[in-house]
């Protein structure tokens, strides 16, 4: 029955539960307290406070705020050529005895590391952006399906292209030692822009009345993804032969886009490669300087791979896709081809000259097939 206030009284059977579970806390409760009695608690040694290789450091704000590299004081900034530490002890830190070895392979500065890391890192997290947000998709309006057709294609192997990217990072991010923590973290940018990338060009290919396209038949992903030499060298397979093709693209895909939601995401992904680019370079420039014999190491893997990156801008769905987006649909695919082949002559010449960059001269090497693209 209801009570004065007309809400509904509780059962008598609720009412006795309830008493239960209040003398079941109560009795828990004085249990709990006299077991507490018996317990003997040591004396506080805080002997991990002692633990401390430097104490009293303080690094410097700039006006953008607390930056990784200016973390670099004191023995925080001293970057040994080799670490040996095999677990995953921050750099600068007091080890602890015993602890399991993890089994890095990459423990040498020389094998993976960039001057530019730190920065990198630090743009990289100030200019992230959302594909689902900060693209107009809206501006997106109905194309010829030929031109739909070459847009989605070119999306399709796009998004072959960052996906490579993410499992060759992921590849070698647990294969390097913590004793460089700039570069590690710089990658993991890198390899999130990739995601994001994968992400963008999906959704375009997805979001007009389109679909994707046809796989690309994979030689020069596989020739990346299965790289084992080392880092040095799967990152100038990476970011030379695959990073420079794919950043001329968006250069291109940024000037000659059929809307403003395409113009912003090549923008915006352009912006990003560029970011990879430079770590790449320094630290392919960073690798020969220290190695001897570097340069004909990667001169050796250029040899090869030129000719694998050749042969797969001879399928058809590299080049023509945008020789029909350049020429505005399938009839001027043949004017949209000279621009596809300007595209590729500043590719080849973009690629010779980061190779001058880091002290590699290919110009009397070059493939034939990449040298026919230089108008």
């Amino acid at each position: 029955m209801p009570n004065k206030d007309n809400e509904p009284q509780e059962s008598a059977r609720v009412r006795s539960r309830k008493r239960v579970n209040q003398k079941l806390r109560e009795a828990i409760s004085k249990e709990a307290s006299a077991d507490l009695k018996n317990v003997e608690i040591p004396p506080k040694k805080l002997d991990w406070m002692k633990r401390t290789y430097q104490w009293g450091v303080k690094a410097d704000l700039s006006d953008s705020g607390l930056k990784l590299g200016a973390l670099n004081v004191g023995i925080y900034g001293e970057i040994p050529d080799r670490w040996d530490d095999q677990t995953r002890m921050p750099r600068g830190a007091y080890p602890m005895p015993g602890v399991p070895p993890i089994g890095y392979s990459i423990s040498e500065k020389r094998d993976l590391w960039a001057d530019n890391a730190a920065d990198l890192y630090e743009e990289a997290i100030q200019r992230r952006w959302a594909p689902a947000t900060d693209i107009p998709w809206e501006t997106i309006g109905p194309l010829p399906d030929d031109v739909e057709a070459a847009v989605c294609q070119l999306c399709t192997v796009l998004c072959q292209h960052a996906n490579t990217e993410i499992e060759t990072l992921g590849t070698w991010l647990h294969q390097m030692s913590y004793g460089y923590h700039e570069v590690k973290l710089f990658l993991a940018t890198e390899m999130f822009d990739a995601a994001r990338h994968f992400e963008v060009f999906r959704k375009r290919a997805l979001s007009n009345g389109g679909g994707l396209g046809l796989e690309l038949k994979g030689d020069v992903k596989r020739m990346i993804i299965e790289s084992r030499g080392g880092w040095s060298e799967t990152a100038l397979l990476l970011y030379l032969l695959r990073g420079l093709f794919t950043f001329t693209i968006y250069r291109y895909g940024s000037i000659l886009a059929n809307n403003d939601a395409e113009k912003a995401i090549f923008e915006k992904s352009v912006q990003d490669k560029a970011r990879h680019l430079s770590y790449g370079l320094e630290h392919l420039r960073y690798a020969i300087t220290r190695q001897d014999d570097k340069d004909l190491v990667f001169n050796n893997l250029l040899g090869i791979g030129e000719r694998l990156v050749a042969r797969e801008c001879k399928e058809p769905i590299v080049l023509e896709p945008l020789a029909v987006i350049f020429g505005g649909g399938v009839e001027g695919a043949q004017s949209g081809m000279r621009t596809a082949r300007r595209l590729m002559s500043d590719y080849v010449n973009l690629y010779l000259s980061s190779l001058r960059s880091i002290g590699i001269d290919r110009s009397d090497s070059l493939s034939d097939d990449l040298k026919s693209y230089i108008l």
